[in-house]
Parts: structure tokens; C-alpha cells; sequence
């Protein structure tokens, strides 16, 4: 939502509109392009890394205690 506010208010810079405007309009232009790059990239960067970090493999067994060398029901 930010980053859409910040493309829409970057327009009339990024257009050149204005005196001096096409001075400003490389940066305005380099400036949306960065927001919606990063935006695009975390949509898809944060999930993939988070798949990765908790893949499992299946459960994992639960250690039987064991007191004395005899083995305790859990």
C-alpha cells in the first residue's frame, strides 16, 4: 500500500512536468522502478525462504526416557 502511494506521488516527477522537470524525471523513473521491483521480489523472495526454512522431512520420533537401563512408557 505505501509502496503504491509512493509510485503514484513519483508520477509527475518520473513524467518530467514542470520547469526543470526533465532534469528530475531519470530519478522519479528510477525511483518507481525500485519500489516495484523490491515489492515484486519480496511477494515472491520471503515465501520461497520461508518454504525452505521450514521444510520437514516427516516427524521426528520423540526419545523414549530411560531410567536405570530400564525403559519408561511416555
Amino acid at each position: 500500500m505505501t509502496a503504491l502511494a509512493m509510485v503514484i506521488g513519483m508520477l509527475p516527477m518520473a513524467l518530467g512536468v514542470g520547469e526543470g522537470g526533465e532534469q528530475n524525471a531519470p530519478l522519479g523513473r528510477a525511483v518507481i522502478g525500485g519500489l516495484i521491483f523490491a515489492t515484486v521480489s519480496t511477494l515472491f523472495f520471503v515465501p520461497v525462504v520461508f518454504t525452505i526454512l521450514h521444510r520437514q522431512d516427516g516427524p521426528k520420533p520423540v526419545p523414549q526416557a530411560t531410567f536405570g537401563g530400564a525403559d519408561v512408557p511416555a
